[in-house]
């Protein structure tokens, strides 16, 4: 009997099984939009129940169609030409307004759309990769830089702590400085913007900049030529620009810490290894992953637990490919090149793991090891675990900023979480038609198979695990790595439809995310957390000359208070505490409005945009109070610069 089982499942084609299979578990799921409105719960069955209905319908499509249609070659140059004419009009926009306002938010979008049709659409004899990609990059420049040269200040929150860093070992000349920072055993970082500043001669904002800042829009480059070693010339293009201009990417673009770095070396790890296991197996590669992969480990540790996460993938695929069942003749459509003979990576997960295991017991973190202090976290999240325990509201989870909206869902929070997840969500579609274009045997290789193990292990360390309030692995920080995985896999799932569907089903599908993907990262809380396209449904995380000044000048008269902290909103609160300017905590509420401290500071911001105070049940509030609320007029006025002000309590140090 369990013959005949296994000969009915030898038959059976494993991504035909596998569609049918995701369209009864998006129907299992579907019920679950009436206990939650959280987006993901809403939206991620529907995604799956139509994408695998859509790949069922390809799937019995045996020949092959025509294809995409083609631009005219006039056409195509005209529109390379109109692509420079909007980058250079973002720069003068940004220039000129002193942000990254809404109008160039609307502006990268359509030169997003016109860069990403054009490569879809243009006919083969125009498909010039010096071209191409020069648009790519130069997007990737415009975007970010615009962003990080407009903002007076650092923009994110952790950057601060991660200057205040460098600034450490500047001063002492050595790592000793921060010898009880967890990152003393991964300085990698660090002392890349401690080397920067002293050999160009710059300050440390400048230097990060020109350093760490200059290489992140690069980083499309090595998705394009990770995805070169799979598909054609057009889809690998295709998967570069649908990485380059990803929220989560443009968000490590702005952002710049040992993130930042550590999806670089991540990136090229994952180049290494698809040239390792599709590609060739030299040594070179394998040397060329070894230092690469241990980069990260000097970097960052998150990023070097997701490359491990891959890492064994492909040593699980190498497994499976051991077997019959697994395996078929090749398809013709399935690759450009490459062979399907399984590579050993044993020794290679076992001396990343060593290495991984071996660092993090010299990290020192919260009084004990970086080692032990993540599993002892985890065993208490295992413990605490709930069923839709870390659900609330509608909100996402790419997004998640720590700080909780207001109880009641406005319709302009539903719109800025929908935007805000809208992309994540096309690239899930697409990996999803990716991953069961791949299942195919015919398509069997260690390089896909590696792919779908690693999107399946990621999407449940980020989607599934904070479902059940476990997020001990810093789920927030998984995604721009998961995207490029995604983009990777979707333009081979694009392809396959190219190739088996008609026009009309894949015109649809490529024509919703030419139009809607480039709009949407670029407008996405992520993407722009610098100048928020919904200013009063996501922080600002940069500040203005006259936030930075209160913090600088006040500060600095430090040494002359006795105790006590200041208290002001999240998120200005964290450049105090994080810049070691002053001890600072955030402003208590009380039925619904703040209650002044000792040492309060309050901003213009506060009364116009989103800022955060926690509540009597410790959850973060978004409101808008009057100075007059957070600095009563019994108070002390001792600073003001027009835009800040911070008051005292009669007696208060």
């Amino acid at each position: 009997m369990l013959s005949s089982i296994y000969g009915r499942l030898r038959r059976a084609e494993l991504d035909v099984l596998a569609a049918g299979l995701g369209v009864v578990l998006a129907l299992a799921l579907f019920p679950l939009r009436f206990l939650s409105s959280q987006i993901f719960i809403v939206t991620l069955p529907i995604i799956l129940g139509v994408g695998c209905l859509l790949y069922l319908a390809a799937a019995r499509g045996r020949g092959t169609t025509e294809g995409l249609p083609t631009l005219a070659p006039s056409l195509v140059r005209l529109i390379s030409a109109g692509v420079f004419l909007g980058l250079a009009g973002m720069v003068v926009l940004a220039v000129i307004q002193g942000e990254r306002s809404v109008l160039f938010m609307d502006l990268g979008g359509v030169v997003g759309t016109l860069l990403l049709g054009q490569i879809l659409l243009a006919p083969d004899s125009e498909l010039r990769p010096s071209v191409f990609l020069a648009e790519i990059i130069v997007y990737s420049f415009v975007v970010r830089f615009a962003a990080l040269y407009t903002a007076p200040g650092y923009i994110g929150i952790d950057i601060w702590s991660h200057t205040t860093f460098v600034q450490m070992i500047l001063q002492a000349d050595s790592l000793s400085a921060i010898s009880e920072v967890k990152y003393y055993a991964s300085p990698l970082f660090h002392l890349l913007t401690a080397a920067s500043t002293h050999l160009l001669g710059l300050s440390l904002r400048n230097a990060l900049y020109l350093s760490v800042g200059v290489v992140m829009p690069l980083v499309p480059l090595l998705v394009y030529g990770t995805a070169r070693l799979l598909v054609p010339l057009r889809w690998a293009l295709t998967a570069g620009a649908l990485y380059a201009m990803g929220d989560q990417v443009i968000r490590w673009g702005i952002h710049l810490i040992p993130t930042s770095l550590g999806l670089l070396f991540f990136l090229a790890c994952l180049y290494c290894l698809v040239r390792i296991t599709h590609a060739s197996e030299r040594w070179r590669d394998f040397g060329l992953l070894v230092l690469f992969s241990t980069a990260v480990i000097l970097t960052h540790q998150v990023s070097s637990f997701i490359m491990l996460v891959v890492l064994f993938a492909g040593f699980a695929a190498q497994v499976l490919l051991r077997f019959d069942f697994f395996t078929e003749d090749p398809d013709p459509l399935s690759f450009s090149s490459g062979g399907s003979n399984p590579v050993n990576l044993a020794g290679l997960v076992g001396f990343n793991l060593g290495l991984i295991v071996f660092t993090w017991s010299l990290t020192p973190y919260q009084g004990d090891t970086f080692l032990e202090t993540v599993i002892n976290y985890l065993i208490v999240n295992l413990f605490n675990a709930g069923f839709l325990q870390g659900v609330g509201g509608s909100g996402g989870s790419a997004g998640a900023s720590g700080a909780a909206g207001s109880a009641g869902q406005t319709f302009l929070s539903q719109l800025s979480t929908y935007v805000t997840e809208a992309g994540f969500l096309l690239l899930v579609f697409a990996g999803l038609i990716g991953c069961l274009t791949v299942l195919n045997r015919s398509r069997a290789t260690q390089t896909t198979y590696t792919f779908v193990g690693a999107i399946v292990a990621m999407l449940f360390v980020v989607l599934g695990l904070p479902l059940v309030g476990i997020e001990s692995f810093v789920p927030g920080r998984w995604f721009a790595y998961l995207y490029a995985l995604l983009a990777i896999i979707g333009v081979l799932g694009f392809r396959h439809l190219a190739n088996r569907t008609t026009f009309k089903v894949v015109g649809v599908i490529l024509l919703l995310f030419v139009l809607v993907y480039p709009n949407v990262m670029i407008m996405s809380n992520d993407g722009a957390m610098d100048s928020p396209v919904f200013p009063n449904q996501h922080e600002r995380l940069s500040y203005t000359e006259q936030e930075l000044a209160a913090i600088d000048t006040y500060g600095s008269a430090r040494s002359s208070q006795q105790g006590g902290e200041l208290y002001t909103d999240l998120p200005y609160g964290t450049v105090w505490e994080r810049t070691d300017a002053y001890p600072a905590e955030p402003l208590p509420v009380e039925d619904g409005r703040p209650v002044p401290q000792g040492i309060t500071a309050y901003r213009e911001y506060q009364s116009q945009s989103a800022s955060y105070f926690p509540n009597e049940q410790d959850t973060a509030t978004n409101l808008d109070p009057s100075k007059t609320e957070v600095c009563p007029p019994t108070t002390n006025y001792v600073y003001a610069n027009g835009e800040v002000t911070i008051c005292s309590l009669p007696g208060a140090n």
